[in-house]
C-alpha cells in the first residue's frame, strides 16, 4: 500500500501533515501481482503554501510486526500540472527498487479518470504538545488555525464556544492539520467532518485541567454530520472516544445538534452564530453557542471578539483568567 503527503518542497515526512493525503488500500503482491495499481485519488487545499510536493510513501504490510518501508517518492506540483498525463518517479530509499505513478490536476480530473476520492485516511498520529496563550495574542495568524475555503462560509474562521467557564473556549474547523485518521481536514467530505478536541491547534481550553486529564484520556473527537455541503444549517454531533473505540449514535438517549441562526444575533453583529442544543433522553439539558470571533480574513469581529476577552478575563474562566491552552503537534 501507499501514504500519500503533500506539503512545502524539502520538508521531511515528518513535517508535512498528515492530513493533507490520504492511504490506498491494501493490494496483493504475490505471484502476478507485483506491480499493483492503487487508482488513489483525494482532493486537498494547497492555498498558501511554499512550493508544495506530492511525497508518497510505500510499504509492505505485515500481520504480526511493523510494515515494512519499501521507498519514497517526491515530486513537485507545478511539475504535474504542466501536463495531465501521468508521470513516473522512481522510488528511494535504501534497499528501493521500481517506480510510481503520479498524476495531478483540478478537482475534475479524478471523475475524468473515473476515480473515486479516498476514503481511507492515515493512521491517527500522537497527540501534541500542551501549550498556552493570552487571550489578547490569539489573532488570526495563530496560534489556533484559521479556518478558510473551501470550508463553506459559515463555517470559516475561529468561534468562541459561550459560556463554557473553565472547560471550552474556541474552535476551528481549519486544515489539513497533522493529526490524520481523518480529522480537521479544512473541508466536508460528503457532508462531514471530523474534530480531534485534543487536536492540532484547532482547539482550545480555558483551564489547563479541562485540555489534558479526559480529554487526552479518551482522545475525544467530535463527528459532524451536516445536512449539506455547500451551505449547511443543521448539524448532528457524534462524540468519539477514539482510544475507547466507542462513537456515541444513539440520539434517544445523548443528542448533540448544532443550527446556524440564520438571522443572526443582535449581541454579536457582524458574526456568525451556531446554536448548540443538547438532549440527555430527549430534554434538553444545556446551550450555548458558537460564536464567530475571527473571520476568515483573519479580522477580529467586533463586538464579539471584545465580549469573548472579556469572558475569558473574568474568573468564571478557570484558574488562569485570560490564558487558554491547546494542543500542537511538532
Amino acid at each position: 500500500y501507499c501514504v500519500a503527503r503533500v506539503g512545502p518542497a524539502g520538508l521531511p515526512w515528518s513535517e508535512k501533515p498528515r492530513g493533507s493525503g490520504r492511504r490506498s488500500s491494501k493490494v496483493d503482491t504475490k505471484g502476478d501481482h507485483a506491480n499493483p495499481q492503487w487508482d488513489m485519488g483525494f482532493v486537498t487545499d494547497v492555498a498558501g503554501m511554499d512550493g508544495p510536493e506530492v511525497h508518497v510513501r510505500v510499504y509492505d504490510a505485515d500481520l504480526l510486526s511493523d510494515d515494512d518501508f519499501l521507498g519514497e517518492a517526491r515530486i513537485a506540483l507545478s511539475e504535474l500540472l504542466e501536463t495531465k498525463e501521468a508521470k513516473s518517479v522512481a522510488l528511494s530509499g535504501e534497499g528501493a527498487q521500481g517506480s510510481i505513478s503520479v498524476s495531478a490536476g483540478r478537482e475534475s480530473l479524478l471523475q475524468e479518470r473515473d476515480i473515486k476520492p479516498s476514503s481511507i485516511f492515515e493512521k491517527i498520529g500522537p497527540m501534541g504538545d500542551l501549550k498556552s496563550v493570552k487571550v489578547q495574542d490569539i489573532t488570526g495568524d495563530g496560534p489556533l488555525r484559521l479556518g478558510k475555503a473551501p470550508l463553506p462560509p459559515t463555517l470559516r474562521g475561529i468561534f468562541w464556544l459561550t459560556d463554557q467557564a473553565s472547560s471550552s473556549a474556541l474552535v476551528s474547523m481549519a486544515g489539513p492539520t497533522k493529526n490524520g485518521g481523518g480529522c480537521s481536514t479544512g473541508r466536508l467530505i460528503q457532508n462531514k467532518m471530523s474534530i480531534r478536541v485534543g487536536g492540532d491547534r484547532v482547539w482550545a481550553f480555558a483551564d489547563n485541567k479541562a485540555a489534558t486529564n479526559f480529554i487526552r484520556a479518551v482522545d475525544l473527537i467530535y463527528n459532524f454530520v451536516f445536512d449539506g455541503s455547500d451551505n449547511p444549517t443543521r448539524c448532528q454531533i457524534y462524540p468519539e472516544a477514539r482510544n475507547l473505540s466507542v462513537v456515541l449514535t444513539a440520539e434517544q438517549l445523548l443528542d448533540f445538534e448544532m443550527n446556524l441562526a440564520t438571522d443572526g444575533d443582535e449581541r454579536y453583529p457582524g458574526s456568525v452564530i451556531w446554536n448548540r442544543p443538547s438532549f440527555m433522553g430527549g430534554k434538553l439539558v444545556n446551550e450555548y453557542a458558537l460564536v464567530q470571533v475571527i473571520d476568515e480574513t483573519g479580522s477580529r469581529i467586533q463586538p464579539a471578539w471584545d465580549k469573548f476577552v472579556e469572558y475569558q478575563m473574568s474568573d468564571v474562566a478557570g484558574a488562569t483568567p485570560g490564558e487558554v491552552f491547546y494542543h500542537e503537534i511538532s
